[in-house]
């Protein structure tokens, strides 16, 4: 399947980390990394920068190294239990939004 031209393995994601510096760049094809990078830059321009548009609506973000992490795999258990309480509560992240809002 392609979308905007490209296969989906040609939208690829990647990230250029140099130890040297306390930053690392991501280029993503991504809609939704895009968004989230957007959302960043908007509320922190000092730390998520957008440093170029490419082709096929490709970004090239700076970002803080520490804002990027690897994680242990959740569970299958786990991940039924969190969706289980965020459909009896709400999910906890609109309402930290919500709250930031106000």
């Amino acid at each position: 399947m392609s979308r905007r031209g490209l296969t989906l393995a040609e939208q690829e994601t990647i990230l250029l980390w140099d130890n040297e510096l306390d930053t690392a760049n991501v280029y993503t094809h991504d809609a939704r990394l895009i968004a989230k990078l957007k959302e960043l830059s908007g509320k922190y321009p000092e730390q998520f920068k957008l440093e170029r548009r490419g082709p096929h609506r490709a970004v090239t973000y700076t970002v803080p190294k520490r804002c990027i992490t690897i994680r242990t795999p959740y569970s299958e258990e786990r991940r039924q239990q969190q969706i289980q309480e965020a459909a009896e509560n709400g999910s906890p992240f609109k309402e930290e939004d919500t709250y930031a809002e106000n």
